[in-house]
């Protein structure tokens, strides 16, 4: 049963884009369904009303998967014949005997039944493919951010007090560092002090179980952060960390956010020990420089890639 499940799963992510196609074409096919039934169909008051509120219901979650999903759905080649596909199971039939001039009765109970299964099946594979939204595939090595020295400096006055130290001021070299995504896309750009940079990031790391069924383990950038060559200058000095957007098409709608981190905590905290078991590690690359071992700034475009171990740099 579990390496059934665990195969269907592993199918499921490994076809995210195409699957949430259909479910957004499904549940827009099921609205144009009791839309068009409603408009033909002569059946009692609370038939009709009881159709009318499923129908609402089908379009407040059609609505709400559509913003949640659009900022890394993809709706072209395949996808968007996944798309067709959905709404014309959905609502094939109907448009039919439209056609043809048939008419078009709700139903009784086994078809109210059938459309309501319909729906939470719907619901849940949607809900499926936002859990990973927002995390990037850990499975082989592949360039997931640009980090642009650009050698450009200024300075900045900063105000900080060391650990067990006195408070300082003092103007810092500032350096001008650019994030690409790897379509070379601007998502982020900084002036950081420092003598080097690097990027933070988080691992869910799934059970042997997910694995076997080809569910990659889960990546996602945090920010990136400034550093210090020695000990003295990381003890003395200030830090200073860069938010990093969600890169690429696995970005989450910011409304989905909270409801992921939930559900993924959830799922780590009940997993504890088990087969279905998520654990989550917070790990960083390694440091680029941004300034030559005689203090000048570096010109430098490092490509960050994204590794079964974690993240390196070349």
């Amino acid at each position: 049963m579990y390496g059934l499940l665990a195969h269907l799963t592993g199918a499921l992510f490994g076809a995210r884009n195409f699957a949430a196609a259909v479910v957004l074409g499904a549940l827009v096919g099921l609205v144009v369904d009791i839309a068009l039934r409603l408009r033909s169909d002569r059946s009692s008051v609370p038939r009709r009303v009881a159709a009318a509120t499923f129908g609402v219901v089908a379009f407040a979650v059609a609505s709400v998967y559509a913003l949640l999903s659009w900022p890394w759905l993809r709706l072209a080649g395949w996808s968007l014949l996944a798309l067709a596909l959905g709404f014309l199971i959905a609502a094939g039939p109907i448009l039919i005997g439209s056609t043809f001039r048939r008419p078009a009765p709700i139903g009784g109970f086994s078809a109210g039944l059938a459309r309501f299964v319909a729906l939470v099946v719907l619901v849940a594979v949607g809900v499926a493919t936002l859990l990973t939204a927002g995390f990037l595939r850990l499975t082989e090595d592949r360039p997931v951010l640009f980090v642009d020295v650009t050698g450009e400096t200024g300075s900045r006055l900063v105000h900080w007090t060391p650990p067990d130290g006195t408070p300082q001021e003092q103007a810092l070299t500032t350096h001008h560092v650019l994030f690409r995504d790897p379509g070379g896309a601007l998502v982020a750009e900084a002036w950081v002090y420092g003598d080097e940079v690097a990027v933070k990031g988080r691992v869910l790391r799934l059970s042997p179980v997910l694995n076997a069924a080809g569910l990659p383990n889960l990546f996602e950038l945090l920010f990136a952060h400034n550093g210090w060559t020695t000990a003295e200058r990381h003890n003395f000095f200030p830090h200073i960390g860069v938010v990093l957007p969600h890169i690429g098409p696995l970005s989450v709608h910011r409304l989905w956010r909270p409801f992921q981190e939930r559900l993924l905590a959830y799922w780590e905290r009940r997993g504890e020990g088990g087969s279905w078991a998520v654990h989550s590690a917070t790990i960083e690359s390694t440091y680029f420089p941004l300034v030559d071992p005689d203090g000048n700034p570096v010109t430098h475009s490092y490509r960050l890639v994204l590794t079964p171990g974690g993240l390196t740099s070349s």
